[in-house]
């Protein structure tokens, strides 16, 4: 296994300012964000020379219009363009703020088109060429000339687009003049309808693909190729190293999900942190192994971990049903080889579940076990209130599920104990396919934790299990500390002295995952 990389604290104060950078960006792609300037410039001056081509063109026609409207029209938009042309080649603001002052000016542009086009199209009798109006065609072609993020394209699209009725309704009450029936006035508005649509479609894909893009460019030296999970706090990703060409999964935190405030930001960046530093110090072959770990341009924070072929305990009971005894007992072994260096290092990882232990192929070895995601791992060193802040916020860490009694009444000295209670609920879950306690929501799970007595392993897997392995997963799931196995290597000992320990052998290995896991290819 290639050795983690070691890791240099990074400091408070230098993680609020990666907060208050990160969380200061728009929700958009950093492509797309970089050339915001220069694309709201290069907008102004198209809408400079078609509003002269404009002039031009009615000059030559003869179409009849109002001309001291027009000219106020024209005025007031050669205003306002030459503003906003202004403002984004100064380059004082910021891209989110020149977003927003696009948004502004889409509406605007639209409502002078709508003011310039409603005499001539509405209250002549016939629409004047073709039924797709300017308005409509502006809607479409300015998002994609100034992506946005798909929501604030769909406002700003409805707004701009229902400039034009809107301009109908104030020439109407002006006497100007009528408004016309109902069935000529879907006719004319349905191409906006139509519009908004498809802006809002262009920007999606725009959008996804700028983000792609950011992505792939921003993580390190990895390649982001696609997506194999997601939870609360992040993605993961599969990626390949642009030079070595070596597989990994890239973990990911966007801004967007470190919380509402500053200070849960923090808090939220300094346990992600921890998640990247804790693992980096381990050399279990059974802890999952750390390449790279940083923080990309756009403010998110991402790190690198081998990538494991294979399937986390969920879903091996979900998709396989329960597990033999022996093979429990291998399985546990190899946790506890983790968890006792973990220990030794004064880290808990206060969050063993099925779901962050990984089965896998691993070399030449079969039902090979890594522990994953150490991302509310605690220093036994650090107690009370600052140590707890370093754990999710605002909320008991860990799983409610496989919580122990101790985490679930907040004690503030919690050690590697804490942990062989969780993996107990994971052997019971192995065993019987079902989860130690189940309330009607996470508090009344964790109170059961604390006060009720677990039911016999046996009676609710419907089968006679081993009883020395019962016995000792029982003995890992007593309310007091004191009363379960005093640290992960006497667990490893107890289990290894089972007279089944060793029957789950390499052979009965290969034919399981021969049959249900076969090799891609």
């Amino acid at each position: 296994m290639v050795d983690p990389i070691s890791l240099q604290p990074r400091t408070q104060e230098a993680i609020g300012q990666a907060t208050q950078a990160a969380r200061a960006r728009p929700k958009m792609p950093l492509d797309l964000l970089q050339d915001v300037a220069r694309r709201l410039q290069f907008v102004c001056v198209v809408v400079f020379g078609l509003s002269f081509a404009n002039i031009f063109i009615s000059n030559l026609t003869g179409v009849p219009v109002n001309r001291s409207v027009r000219i106020v029209v024209f005025l007031v938009v050669w205003l306002v363009t030459a503003a906003t042309f202004y403002i984004a080649r100064k380059g004082n603001l910021s891209a989110e703020w020149l977003l927003r002052i696009g948004m502004a000016f889409e509406v605007f542009v639209a409502a002078a088109i709508s003011v310039l086009i409603v005499e001539l199209t509405w209250f002549a009798g016939e629409r004047v060429g073709i039924l797709w109006s300017g308005v409509a065609v502006w809607v479409i072609l300015y998002p994609m000339v100034v992506p946005n993020s798909p929501k604030a394209t769909l406002i700003t699209a409805i707004i701009a687009a229902s400039t034009e009725p809107l301009a109908v309704f104030a020439f109407a009450a002006a006497g100007i003049g009528q408004l016309p029936e109902a069935q000529i006035f879907l006719r004319y508005l349905w191409p906006n309808a139509v519009a908004v649509v498809l802006a809002a479609l262009m920007s999606g894909v725009i959008y996804q693909l700028g983000q792609k893009l950011s992505r792939a460019r921003e993580m390190g030296s990895y390649k982001l190729e696609n997506k194999l999970g997601e939870g609360g706090m992040g993605e993961v990703w599969k990626g390949t190293h642009r030079l070595l060409a070596r597989p990994a999964a890239v973990k990911l935190i966007s801004p967007d999900r470190l919380g509402a405030d500053t200070a849960a930001a923090e808090k939220a960046l300094r346990r992600f942190e921890r998640e990247a530093q804790a693992t980096s110090q381990l050399r279990s072959p059974h802890t999952i192994g750390i390449y790279d770990f940083g923080l990309s341009r756009d403010g998110t924070f991402y790190y690198v971990m081998e990538m494991l072929d294979g399937l986390d305990l969920q879903s091996l009971v979900d998709d396989h049903g329960t597990q033999t005894d022996e093979r429990v007992v291998h399985i546990l072994r190899q946790a506890c080889h983790s968890l006792y260096e973990a220990h030794l290092g004064g880290l808990i990882h206060r969050d063993i579940k099925p779901g962050n232990l990984f089965l896998c192929r691993y070399g030449v070895d079969l039902d090979f076990v890594k522990v994953l995601d150490f991302g509310i791992v605690k220093q036994q060193e650090v107690a009370g209130p600052a140590g707890a802040q370093l754990t999710a916020v605002d909320m008991i860490a860990g799983t409610p599920a496989f919580l122990p009694p101790e985490m679930g009444l907040a004690e503030q000295h919690v050690d590697g104990r804490a942990d062989l209670y969780s993996l107990g609920c994971v052997g019971y879950w192995l065993l019987t396919g079902q989860l130690l306690f189940e309330g009607m929501n996470a508090m009344a799970t964790i109170v059961s934790h604390i006060h009720d007595e677990p039911e016999p392993i046996s009676t609710r897997a419907g089968r006679q299990v081993h009883s020395g392995l019962e016995a000792l997963i029982m003995r890992c799931l007593a309310k007091k500390p004191d009363d379960r196995p005093q640290d992960a290597r006497d667990l490893y000992r107890l289990l290894g002295e089972l007279d089944i320990a060793g029957k789950w052998t390499d052979e009965r290995a290969a034919e399981w995952w021969e049959k249900n896991r076969p090799k891609a290819g």
